[in-house]
C-alpha cells in the first residue's frame, strides 16, 4: 500500500469516527397526558435489622438527600421479616440453618420506637413486613392478632377500646404507648413510648417476605423461616418439608387472607400485601403465583415480587452484561407486567387488579461491573419506568456494601443515579408525563412538578456515542429564562462526585441538549405562569 492509499484510509477512518462520535434524536414532551403522579412509598431501598447505623441522623439524612422516600422494615439476611417480634424487639431463632441459627442480626437500637423517632418529619415512610413465620413464643407460625396489634400501634387511636384478640389487649393500649413518654421505671415497653400522639400513617403491609423460599420446593430452597409445619431435627433433613401441605402457596394464601382480615379491622385503610415470584421465568416454583393469587386476591391490595435482571458474560460467566442491564426497564420489565396482568385476570376475582410492589430489585450482584456507572444509569431509568407504570413502591437490594452505599456509608453510583430521579420528581403528586422519542440507547422520562416547572431526564445507554438531543414541549409553555442543568456520568463517577449542576438558557418551547455517553442528564424548566 502506497503512503497516498494509507493517508487516505487514516484520513476515512477518522473522519468515520467523528461521524458516529454523536448522534441526533428527537424528543418530544406532552404536557397533557399524565401517566401517573408520584406517591410518598414510590422510591424504597432495602435494609437490614442488623445495620447498626441504619437508623442514624447520617444515614437517614443521606437517604432524603438522595431521594429515598420509604424503606423495607424489618428486613435482612435469612428473611427476618419472619423472625421478628415487634412489641418485643426480638427474634426467634431459624432451627432450619444449620450454620448460623441465629441469624438474621438485630442490633438493639433499631427496634420500631428508634424506627419511629428517625424517620419522623423527614418524609420517608417505613413499607412494614409482618412476620408470617413465626409466633411469638416460637412454637408455631405467625399470629394475625401480632400484625394487627402493630397496625394499632402505628395507625390507632389511644382513645379506642376495640379489643384485639387474645393475649394482644386492645387498640388503645398500642397506640397510647405510642404516645407516651417513657416511664421512670421501664415496665419493658419504654422502647416503644416515642410521644407521637397522632398516627404514622403507614399504608402498605406486607405479609411475611419470600415465603416461597420456606422449604416446600426442597432443601434448596429453605432460607425463610416458617414454623407453620416443624422442622426435622437436624438441618440436613431440611429436604422432608418438600410439599408439605402447611407450608404451600394456597396455606400461605389463605393465611394472608386472614391476615387481611385481623389487620384491616384496625384500620380499613391500609393496603395489604402478598409475597408472590417472579412472574416470568420461575421454574422452581411454577405454581406459587396462581396459588397465592386464588386463596388471597379478593382480599389483598398489592402483590410483591423481587427483580434482579442481567446476564453474565462468556467465556468465565462472571462479568456483568451491561446491555442486558441498561435494556432491561424497556424490553423486560413490561414483559413481567404483562405476566402479572395475566395472572391477575385469570386467578383473581373479576376485576381484582393488586397493586405492584417491588421489594427488592437491582442488577444481578454477584458478577462483577466493569463500568461503575453502570447502576446508576439503571437505577435512575428503572425508578422512572416504575413511577411511569404506577408500581406502588420499589425497594432498591440493598442500603450497605454493594448497594447504594458502600459499607463505609459513601455514596455508590446508584445513590446518585436515585438522585438524578429525585431531581426530576420528588413530592407525592408530581405529574410523569408522556414523551416520545427514546430509542433502545435513549431512554427519556419527565415530569411537572408542583414547585412549578417542568423537568426532563435523559440516560444515554451507549458507552461511546455522545447523542445531541433536540426537545419539545407540546401542551405547555415554558418560559424565557434560565433552566438548571445537571449530569451524571463516567466524569463524576471518577472524581467521586455527585451530579454537576450548571445554568441552562432556555427560550421558547424547544431547546437542544448534548447528553455524554454513558451519562444522565436532568433539565429543570421553567413554566409561564
Amino acid at each position: 500500500m502506497t503512503l497516498r492509499s494509507r493517508l487516505i484510509g487514516i484520513i476515512f477512518l477518522v473522519g468515520n469516527a467523528a461521524l458516529v462520535a454523536q448522534q441526533t434524536a428527537n424528543v418530544t414532551i406532552n404536557a397533557t397526558k399524565v401517566l401517573n403522579p408520584l406517591t410518598r412509598e414510590s422510591v424504597g431501598v432495602y435494609t437490614q435489622v442488623g445495620d447498626e447505623n441504619l437508623l442514624t441522623p447520617a444515614t437517614v439524612n443521606l437517604l432524603r438527600i438522595g431521594g429515598f422516600t420509604s424503606i423495607a422494615y424489618p428486613a435482612g439476611w435469612e428473611s427476618a421479616a419472619n423472625a421478628y417480634h415487634w412489641a418485643t424487639n426480638s427474634l426467634t431463632p431459624h432451627p432450619g440453618n444449620a450454620d448460623a441459627p441465629q441469624k438474621p442480626y438485630l442490633v438493639p437500637g433499631n427496634d420500631v420506637g428508634h424506627l419511629v423517632l428517625a424517620l419522623d418529619k423527614t418524609g420517608i415512610t417505613p413499607i412494614i413486613q409482618v412476620n408470617y413465620g413465626s409466633n411469638l413464643h416460637g412454637d408455631g407460625g405467625g399470629d394475625p392478632m401480632e400484625a394487627a396489634a402493630w397496625v394499632a400501634f402505628a395507625n390507632g387511636d389511644p382513645a379506642n377500646t376495640q379489643p384485639i384478640g387474645k393475649d394482644w389487649k386492645t387498640v388503645g393500649f398500642w397506640a397510647g404507648l405510642r404516645a407516651a413518654t417513657p416511664l421512670p421505671t421501664d415496665d419493658g415497653y419504654n422502647f416503644l413510648r416515642v410521644h407521637h400522639p397522632d398516627p404514622l400513617h403507614i399504608q402498605l403491609w406486607q405479609v411475611g417476605d419470600d415465603i416461597a423460599e420456606n422449604g416446600y420446593y426442597g432443601g434448596d430452597h429453605k432460607g425463610t423461616l416458617d414454623l407453620h409445619a416443624p422442622y426435622p431435627a437436624a438441618p440436613k433433613d431440611n429436604d422432608k418439608r418438600r410439599k408439605l401441605k402447611e407450608l404451600s402457596p394456597a396455606f400461605y394464601g389463605e393465611r394472608v387472607a386472614e391476615f387481611a382480615v385481623a389487620m384491616k379491622a384496625v384500620d380499613p385503610k391500609i393496603q395489604i400485601g402478598a409475597g408472590l415470584t417472579m412472574p416470568t421465568g420461575d421454574t422452581w416454583a411454577p405454581d406459587w403465583n396462581q396459588e397465592v393469587l386464588k386463596s388471597a386476591c379478593k382480599d389483598i391490595d398489592f402483590v410483591s415480587f423481587h427483580w434482579n435482571p442481567g446476564n453474565a458474560l462468556p467465556p468465565d460467566w462472571k462479568t456483568l452484561d451491561e446491555t442486558s442491564v441498561l435494556h432491561a426497564p424497556q424490553e423486560d420489565f413490561p414483559k413481567i407486567i404483562a405476566e402479572m396482568l395475566y395472572q391477575d385476570h385469570r386467578y383473581c376475582p373479576t376485576g381484582r387488579i393488586p397493586r405492584v410492589v417491588l421489594s427488592q430489585f437491582s442488577p444481578i450482584s454477584w458478577a462483577t461491573v466493569n463500568n461503575q456507572v453502570v447502576p446508576a444509569l439503571f437505577a435512575a431509568d428503572a425508578y422512572a419506568t416504575f413511577a411511569e407504570a404506577g408500581i406502588a413502591n420499589s425497594s432498591w437490594y440493598q442500603l450497605r456494601e454493594n448497594g447504594i452505599t458502600n459499607k463505609d456509608g459513601k455514596p455508590n453510583p446508584a445513590y446518585f443515579g436515585t438522585q438524578m430521579f429525585h431531581i426530576m420528581a420528588f413530592r407525592p403528586g408530581d405529574a410523569i408525563l408522556a414523551t416520545t422519542g427514546a430509542s433502545a440507547n435513549l431512554s427519556v422520562h419527565a415530569a411537572h412538578r408542583q414547585d412549578g416547572p417542568y423537568t426532563l431526564m435523559l440516560i444515554n445507554k451507549d458507552p461511546q456515542v455522545k447523542l445531541q438531543v433536540k426537545v419539545a414541549m407540546t401542551g405547555a409553555n415554558l418560559a424565557t429564562g434560565n433552566g438548571i442543568r445537571f449530569v451524571y456520568g463516567p466524569n463524576q463517577v471518577t472524581k467521586g462526585t455527585g451530579p454537576e449542576r450548571s445554568d441552562l438558557k432556555i427560550d421558547g418551547n424547544t431547546l437542544v441538549l448534548d447528553v455524554p455517553a454513558y451519562s444522565i442528564v436532568d433539565v429543570i424548566m421553567p413554566a409561564k405562569p
